[in-house]
């Protein structure tokens, strides 16, 4: 099986690493890191982080998440530690990121089955915001603990420009509740 197994903005490195690292909305290609598996952005809340669970799953070696860099618009940092942290509510029929605050906060993409087995064997650490290579370096050098048992592989649909339109109705109310409150 080649790896990693969905498209993204990342490159590899070593794929026997404990860590991946994801830089939000900085430029990770100038950062000059070293000893991870995958390194890479993520600018939005729901197809990006998607992308990343089903990534970090499918290599059996990851066990730990850098989420650092400068934040995306879309609140990406902020639903991966919420996410880390709080899971997802189903209660809407949706898979929402509790806690979250960003516009479109809802990993559907994938099964649920992907969401509770990343939150249940991958450590979240949280460095959102911090762009010092040297801290950045120390937290992905402090990861060693033993690989996971196996790989879970899933596939994610293509994901393109109109994919988001599903959410249309959400976006729509949450303007309107916005600025019935404001």
């Amino acid at each position: 099986m080649e790896w990693p197994v969905t498209s993204g903005d990342y490159i590899t490195e070593d794929v026997n690493s404990r860590v991946a690292v994801v830089t939000l909305a900085s430029d990770y290609k100038a950062w000059n890191l070293k000893n991870y598996a995958v390194c890479g952005t993520c600018f939005t809340e729901n197809f990006g982080i998607e992308k990343i669970i089903v990534n970090v799953l499918a290599n059996p070696n990851i066990n730990f998440l850098i989420v650092c860099g400068e934040e995306s618009d879309h609140l990406a940092g902020e639903s991966i530690i919420s996410l880390a942290e709080n899971g997802v509510s189903t209660m809407t029929g949706l898979r929402k990121i509790v806690g979250s605050h960003s516009p479109l906060p809802y990993l559907n993409e994938i099964p649920m089955t992907a969401i509770s087995r990343f939150l249940r064997e991958i450590k979240v650490i949280d460095l959102v915001g911090n762009k010092d290579l040297v801290t950045i370096q120390k937290a992905i050098d402090s990861c060693t603990t033993p690989a996971r048992n196996e790989a879970y592989v899933i596939s994610m649909p293509e994901i393109d420009e109109n994919t988001w339109k599903k959410y249309e109705k959400l976006v729509t109310q949450n303007v309107r509740s916005k600025i019935k409150k404001g």
